[in-house]
């Protein structure tokens, strides 16, 4: 009877106590009973046994819902059982027991975690990983390879792993015999070098002594960041990693020939007994290699495109053997190939291609009509056309001869000439004077002709004429960059003046013209040029204040252009420059800073020579504006006289200044040649502003006073 109080108290706690107790009565296997079971005074055995389709779903402990745990039972106390009563029950329970053991734990786990507690997998999509496939491992080879590509896949981390199986290459590449190359991606610069690191250590143990080209060990690059730090204390920078040389970026992983055998060395003989090769032959045999870049490198490289078209051009007999890509071309009949011996000359299809790079040497072919800058001459009569085969070298140095002869005759042409040989005329068709120069460029290569290509472009842009677009500079600059062609640095210079250049009706936008000088600027400084200097900054301004579309976009540019020329503390820019850009910003009508540029002299401590002043009185007459020429008199006719050494008002510095003379005042000349002091009025009259000065340049016409 002492079960009693205890089942009276279990009956009165919490449901979990109740759980409990029944749980310590029946066996672990049995069913858990649900919470909400009252226990009553009486309970019989068999309300022990469970119905098989008991449930053991949950029910709150203070639902109001109607179970049958809430109805009234009257249970048998369990002390008044007998013996044989208590065996009937465990032996029916064991045989329902293990029929319900999975039920339990799930009961038991469920009861165990509560709902808030228990984790679901991940139901959106990018939050589920996804393994990349590896790539399939073609047959007959080592059985490292396997192991290989799950070790990148898996251990390393490489990301876009392609496998390129190339041991049908004949003759084999390079790298090795029956070569097989395998392409990985690394997430960043440090995970590549780790990766490479990790993957060296992995074949060392098992057996491969790997050759890793590009890989900067743990060492070298300690001491590569002690100098670089170094570097950086001293010059007060923080130079990049490229500068540092602590960048790559490409890891070439070579793992060798793997299971060849070599033979004896034995001599190459033909039948005639005559040695035709030597070394040692290789037969068998397997060459792995893994390249490792950044996401940048590779898709800058391409090795895996380039590779797939070796693969095909070596399993396609019509393509050519070699890596250029010809399209077949008739030679033109008075054509004769200077750089190739028999046989029909190749000539490349596109000169944009990308593999156009070669030091294969090419003929030198009349030019497409994309590559001329103005439309293909007419064609000329028989007695016209020249036959280059007697002499071709004298021939082109006679065409280059005739270019340079009309490159110093164009520079005589007045503006209206110059304007009238390089514009089309109404019907569309070209002037004599360019047909001139396309018969004398026609047979030149395109390395002989770009320069005068470029001069006669940038010529046709400052004239203002319309055939001569922003397209005809850009061909040029991406010629320049394809064939490799050395400009000199008034090349460069001639470019970026004719950038800005275009009229008002074009459709060309600042965006595009700025694209292109950055080019330009970009393959200076790949070259070796410097572009942070006075005569950069000169061709930039130059440019866009002569340009005949302004908008506030450009005048915006400029600013900057000439804040940031101020703040770089460049050196005088010459009188070159200042001439140019005086020039240009009169055009501009842009007079403050016409002021700034002729006060640049002074400002540096360099004294203004008399080509100078020749040049400042010639540009203020040209205005024909009576007040600007009155303010240039009185403030630069008195610092003319004071330079050091002095530029005295003789020749042609006194015609230039009398020119502005008559515009700042028409009559002064008239009264100072003719005006006779014989009174106070007169002597008056003679000291007047441009009148004195007319008599001071002019001392002949100085008279005495006859009324004294």
């Amino acid at each position: 009877m002492a079960s009693r109080p205890v089942l009276r108290a279990s009956a009165a706690g919490c449901s979990a106590c109740r759980s409990t107790f029944m749980r310590f009565i029946v066996s672990p296997h049995a069913p858990v009973l649900p919470r909400t079971l009252s226990v009553h005074r009486r309970m019989t055995p068999s309300a022990l046994l469970l119905p098989a389709s008991f449930s053991t779903r949950r029910l709150r402990p203070y639902s109001t819902q109607n179970s049958p745990a809430r109805e009234e039972e009257e249970l048998e106390d369990p002390n008044e059982w007998g013996e044989s009563d208590l065996k009937a029950v465990l032996a029916e329970k064991a045989g329902r027991g293990l029929q319900n053991e999975t039920e339990v734990k799930d009961a038991a786990d469920s009861e165990e975690a509560p709902w808030y507690l228990q984790e679901e997998p991940p139901r959106h999509p990018t939050l589920v990983p996804e393994l990349q496939p590896l790539p399939e491992i073609p047959p007959n080879t080592p059985a490292i390879l396997g192991d290989l590509v799950k070790c990148l896949a898996e251990d390393m981390g490489l990301d876009d792993l392609n496998l390129m199986d190339l041991r049908s290459l004949d003759p084999p590449a390079a790298l090795g015999p029956s070569l097989i190359m395998l392409f990985g991606t690394a997430r960043s610069e440090r995970h590549l070098h780790i990766s490479a690191g990790r993957l060296k250590s992995w074949l060392r143990k098992k057996g491969f002594n790997a050759d890793a080209d590009g890989l900067i060990g743990r060492k070298d690059f300690k001491i590569a960041l002690r100098r670089r730090q170094r570097k950086a204390k001293l010059l007060g920078t923080t130079p990049s990693p490229a500068e540092s040389g602590l960048t790559t970026r490409w890891i070439c992983m070579n793992l060798g020939t793997i299971e060849y055998q070599s033979t004896e060395e034995m001599p190459f003989e033909s039948d005639n007994g005559i040695m035709t090769g030597f070394g040692v032959r290789q037969t068998g045999g397997t060459t792995i290699v893994v390249q490792m870049f950044t996401e940048s490198k590779r898709k800058e490289l391409e090795l895996e495109l380039l590779w797939s078209r070796i693969l095909a051009r070596r399993g396609n007999k019509l393509l050519v053997e070699d890596d250029l890509e010809y399209a077949e071309a008739d030679a033109h009949p008075n054509e004769v190939s200077i750089f190739t011996e028999g046989g029909s000359p190749k000539v490349i299809a596109k000169p944009s291609q990308r593999r156009f790079f070669s030091t294969s040497c090419r003929r030198l072919s009349p030019p497409d009509e994309s590559n001329q800058v103005t439309n293909p001459s007419t064609p000329t009569s028989a007695s016209s056309s020249v036959d280059i085969s007697l002499d071709p070298v004298k021939d082109l140095a006679a065409k280059v001869a005739d270019l340079e002869q009309m490159q110093m005759a164009f520079s005589g042409f007045s503006l209206s000439t110059a304007v009238e040989a390089l514009s089309p005329s109404e019907g569309g068709r070209q002037s004599n004077w360019i047909g001139q120069w396309n018969a004398a460029v026609k047979y030149l290569a395109p390395e002989q002709s770009w320069r005068f290509r470029l001069w006669l472009v940038a010529a046709g842009r400052k004239l203002g004429i319309q055939a001569y677009t922003l397209d005809l500079l850009r061909d040029l600059v991406q010629e320049m960059e394809i064939l490799g062609i050395i400009c000199e640095r008034g090349q460069y210079l001639e470019l970026l003046q004719a950038v800005y250049l275009d009229q008002k009706e074009s459709n060309t936008s600042l965006a595009e013209q700025s694209d292109l000088a950055l080019d330009i600027l970009n393959i200076m400084f790949e070259r070796g040029e410097p572009i942070i200097t006075t005569d950069v900054f000169v061709s930039l301004l130059e440019s866009l204040a002569r340009t005949n579309s302004p908008s506030k976009e450009k005048n915006s540019l400029q600013s900057v252009l000439e804040k940031f020329m101020l703040q770089a503390d460049l050196p005088y820019i010459g009188e070159a420059g200042v001439l140019r850009l005086l020039d240009a910003y009169a055009a501009q009508d842009n007079w403050d800073r016409w002021g700034d540029i002729w006060r640049m002299a002074p400002q540096h401590g360099l004294p203004r020579s008399q080509r100078l002043y020749i040049h400042m009185w010639t540009t203020m007459a040209a205005t024909q504006n009576q007040r600007r020429c009155r303010e240039a008199l009185r403030s630069y006719f008195f610092e003319m006289l004071n330079e050091q050494p002095p530029v005295n008002a003789e020749g042609a510095v006194k015609e230039a200044m009398e020119a502005c003379m008559r515009v700042a005042d028409p009559q002064a000349e008239e009264l100072a040649k003719k005006l006779i002091v014989v009174d106070e009025r007169t002597a008056r009259a003679v000291e007047a502003e441009f009148v004195h000065m007319w008599r001071v340049l002019n001392p002949e016409w100085v008279t005495g006073w006859r009324g004294q």
